[in-house]
């Protein structure tokens, strides 16, 4: 640009010259191990991850015999065991 200012175009190069603004960029090896430990670290957590399945549940009344027609009586009480195993208590 002709008609540009001298002091802009003077602090335009000294901002390309300067390095803290023009780092150079990392070399290729860095860059696909960066890549390679990104996607190890998201098959890893992937394989980490318990299995969705549907638990397996030991015991369930939903209603008691004294109070068949009033269900919200008593809570219905869900407790996870540490074997994944879902007991329900209350009725």
């Amino acid at each position: 640009e002709a008609g540009a200012d001298p002091q802009l175009q003077s602090q335009i190069k000294q901002l390309y010259a300067d390095p803290r603004f023009n780092r150079p960029a990392p070399s290729l090896w860095k860059r696909i191990s960066l890549l390679l430990v990104t996607a190890f670290l998201f098959w890893a957590a992937f394989q980490l991850q318990s299995p969705r399945s549907q638990p397996k549940i030991i015991h369930a009344e939903r209603y008691s015999k004294d109070f068949k027609y009033r269900p919200a009586a008593s809570p219905v009480i869900t407790e996870r065991l540490k074997d994944g195993v879902v007991r329900v208590r209350g009725a």
